[in-house]
Formats: structure tokens, C-alpha cells, sequence
């Protein structure tokens, strides 16, 4: 396992190619595999509504046949070798994982750099893959968890904003789209001036340095091709919610037939990765929703008063603005019990600062949960990345305990409130139909 303390500027290499590129490395020689992990900017920002999931879709297919190789022969290739190589895409950022062991490195770097460069979007195998995106989209429709958290996106960004819309696409953009779209999308989306790689494992910076340059040296952004900046002014100009400054609590309650338990979203915009009060809203959710059992919220609605089989918070972050939100399951009869409770826990979250045990145990375990995410080469690999992508400096790893410690009550609180005390939270239920009309406290 790689040492917090060892992985920083003194064993980090970091270069960028002519071409734009950059490449993070660390060696880890106690372990005789490599991760080769990478994202860039082929993402949902570049859709819209109509084409809603071709990001995905298009990141789906960069395998399924390139000019020198058929998807036959590209799994193949993996196959002999016990190596996996896989992408997607995001709304902000489109990725790729390689996995294999050291000494196939060449070749996770050649197929990742073809898969990338030279895809030709079969017509038949993109037929397959929309088949099987449309089975997924159905399966969401017909989930309570998944259906009320796609929901309250949508909400709470509307289904003109990227961040407002499933990654997977809806069943009427899907069906629609066409080999032809995904040539047009990675011709204007992918580009090596917008693309990050981090690998780690047993190799040295010279090596990797000198395959990813003869395998990507070479690559030429397209005339119409992104840049950095377009894909952050991409960012900038979706960076807002349809709830922001809403003064009243806006509701939605979806039936669907055959189910037994509600599942519930409830829950505001957010902060960014790089707002100041990044690190007191990671302690404060830590603390409402996630300590122990599921931290306050847990405590309250599911073990006390015995309402929910699951409770908890969670916040998501990026370049923009991402929601703060509760999730809970609970027996439909429940509901409007578990949303008063849930809504007085986090009023009472905003009106006083954490006690010191509150706070001793999370800085604890946020900080003591740091070593785990560097156990294996892919875990460290995201952490470069996240490095890299937020600009956190190569010394970050080292400065987070005090990043974490420096968080105070009142930095939580001012945290809390600022995003929780709101009235016009956004509130989603999935599930049967209820047994009452809803009831908004």
C-alpha cells in the first residue's frame, strides 16, 4: 500500500507532451500490476437534450472497432493477458480505466491511445450498445431509487442543463441516435489538448513517458476540437439551478406500480470542489449523514423512531455547483412522518454547531479513510487525477489532515446553513402510490 507521506511532489512525475497531454505518473514497485486510468473532455456538456446519453454512448463504442482492429480482436487482445480496459463518460468529464499487470503496459497504452484516436462506430455494434443503453434506461424507470434520484436532477437543473440529465440519456434520445452522431461527437469533443492520464504500478516516469509519446505524440487537435477553456466555459455557462434563490419547497411524488417500499431525495444545490467551504460541507455531511450508521440522520429516522431501512446523506462535487441531499427508503405509510423529521434534523443541523466528539470522529475518519483510497494502483490513479483536474497541487495528499483539521464547528455551521436552511428545497418520492396527499413541512 502506498504511504499518504509518499505520494507527492518528490515521486510524482508530472509532464505535458507538445501536443497538450498530460501524464502523471508514480511508481509503486511493491506491486507488480498497473493502472492506467485517464479522463477528458468527450462529455454530457456537449449534448443536449435531443442527443441526451450520446456522450455515453460514444465512450461506450471507442472499443467496439478502431482502423486497425475489430472489437473481437481489440477484447482479445485484453483477454490473453488477464487486462480489462473500459470507458464511459460523465457530464463533466469522459474516462477510461486499463487495468493489467506490469508488463503489459504497451499494450494497455496502444489500445487505449487507438480507442481513442482511430474509432470507427460500427454501425452494428453501435445498434448493440443502444440496445443495451435503452434495457438500462427501462430498468430505471422502473426502480424507485434510481427513478427518484434522476428525477430530482432534473428538478433541480432542468432537462435543458446537462446536469439535469441522466448520463445513460432517455429511451426517446437514445433510440434515436445514430453511428453518424457519434463520428460527428469525438470529432469535436476528443482531442489530446483535453486529455489526462495517471499511471501507476510497478514502471518508471521514463518509460511510461516514452510510450504514451509514441503512441500519443503524435495526435492532432482537430480544427473544430475542444481546448480546456471551452470545456470550462462549457461548465461555467451550466453552472446554475433552476431552485437557486427559490423561496418555497418544490414536490413530486412518482407512482410506480408493483413496489413496496418509497424511495425519497431531498435536497439542495450545493458548493463546488474549489468554493472555500468545500472542506466544511465534506465534515458537516460526514457528520448529519454519514458517521457511524448514518450519522444524525441515520440515528434519527431509522434507528430512534424506526422509519426508514435506509437513511443517510451525501454531496456531490465537481466544477459546478452539486447537490446536497438526504436519500431515505421508507414504508409509504411513513413518508410523511420521515420527511417532518428529516426536515427538523436539518433545520437543527443549521441552528448549532457539532459538539467536539461530532467532530474528533470525522476529522478521524475522513483522514484515517484517506490510506484506504491508495491500497491498489486505481485508487491511487483517481487521486492524481482529482489532483490534477481541481489544480490541488502535487503536495495535496500531504496537506489534507490539516485541510481537514482546520475545519471548526462554526465553519460547519456557516456551511450548513448556507445551503440547508433554505425553504426551497427540492423534494422527490418513488414508489407506490401514497396513502395521503403530500404534505410539505
Amino acid at each position: 500500500m502506498a504511504s499518504v507521506l509518499g505520494v507527492g511532489p518528490a515521486t510524482i512525475d508530472r509532464t505535458v507532451l507538445p501536443n497538450g497531454v498530460t501524464l502523471l505518473v508514480y511508481p509503486n514497485p511493491v506491486s507488480p500490476s498497473v493502472a492506467v486510468v485517464g479522463h477528458h473532455a468527450g462529455c454530457a456538456l456537449f449534448e443536449d437534450e435531443s442527443t441526451c446519453g450520446l456522450a455515453n454512448l460514444t465512450a461506450g463504442a471507442l472499443s467496439r472497432g478502431t482502423a486497425t482492429r475489430t472489437f473481437l480482436q481489440f477484447s482479445t487482445e485484453l483477454d490473453a493477458v488477464g487486462a480489462s480496459l473500459s470507458f464511459d463518460a460523465g457530464v463533466e468529464s469522459a474516462d477510461l480505466h486499463g487495468r493489467g499487470l506490469a508488463e503489459d503496459l504497451e499494450l494497455l497504452v496502444r489500445l487505449s491511445a487507438d480507442a481513442l484516436r482511430n474509432p470507427t462506430f460500427p454501425a452494428e455494434e453501435v445498434t448493440r450498445l443502444r440496445d443495451q443503453a435503452l434495457a438500462s434506461i427501462a430498468q430505471v424507470e422502473d426502480s424507485p431509487r434510481a427513478l427518484s434520484g434522476r428525477r430530482f436532477h432534473e428538478m433541480l437543473y432542468g432537462r435543458a442543463n446537462p446536469y439535469g440529465r441522466p448520463d445513460d440519456g432517455y429511451a426517446a434520445s437514445v433510440s434515436n441516435l445514430a453511428a453518424s452522431q457519434l463520428h460527428a461527437f469525438h470529432a469535436i469533443t476528443y482531442s489530446p489538448a483535453v486529455l489526462t492520464l495517471a499511471v501507476v504500478g510497478d514502471v518508471r516516469g521514463e518509460e511510461v513517458r516514452d510510450l504514451v509519446a509514441r503512441y500519443l505524440g503524435d495526435w492532432r487537435s482537430p480544427p473544430a476540437g475542444p481546448s480546456r477553456e471551452r470545456w470550462r466555459q462549457a461548465i461555467a455557462t451550466y453552472d446554475r439551478s433552476l431552485r437557486d434563490g427559490a423561496d418555497q419547497p418544490l414536490r413530486e411524488d412518482l407512482t410506480l406500480a408493483g413496489k413496496t417500499q418509497t424511495e425519497l431525495v431531498l435536497g439542495w444545490n450545493g458548493v463546488r470542489r474549489h468554493d472555500a467551504a468545500y472542506y466544511a460541507t465534506v465534515v458537516g455531511n460526514f457528520i448529519l449523514g454519514q458517521l457511524g450508521m448514518g450519522g444524525r440522520i441515520g440515528a434519527n429516522v431509522r434507528d430512534r423512531q424506526g422509519m426508514a431501512y435506509h437513511a443517510a446523506s451525501y454531496v456531490e462535487t465537481g466544477h459546478a455547483r452539486h447537490p446536497w441531499a438526504v436519500r431515505a427508503g421508507v414504508n409509504p405509510a411513513n413518508v410523511p412522518r420521515a420527511v417532518a423529521t428529516i426536515h427538523d434534523e436539518l433545520q437543527r443541523f443549521c441552528t448549532a454547531p457539532p459538539d467536539a466528539e461530532e467532530l474528533r470522529l470525522t476529522k478521524q475518519a475522513l483522514i484515517g479513510s484517506l490510506p484506504l483510497r491508495l491500497e491498489r494502483n486505481d485508487g491511487i490513479a483517481d487521486v492524481l487525477l482529482t489532483i490534477e483536474e481541481y489544480d490541488l497541487g502535487l503536495d495535496y495528499l500531504q496537506r489534507f489532515p490539516d485541510l481537514i483539521n482546520a475545519v471548526s464547528g462554526a465553519d460547519v455551521q456557516a456551511a450548513a446553513t448556507a445551503v440547508l436552511s433554505n425553504p426551497g428545497y427540492t423534494l422527490v418520492t418513488a414508489g407506490p402510490a401514497l396513502p395521503a396527499p403530500a404534505v410539505m413541512p
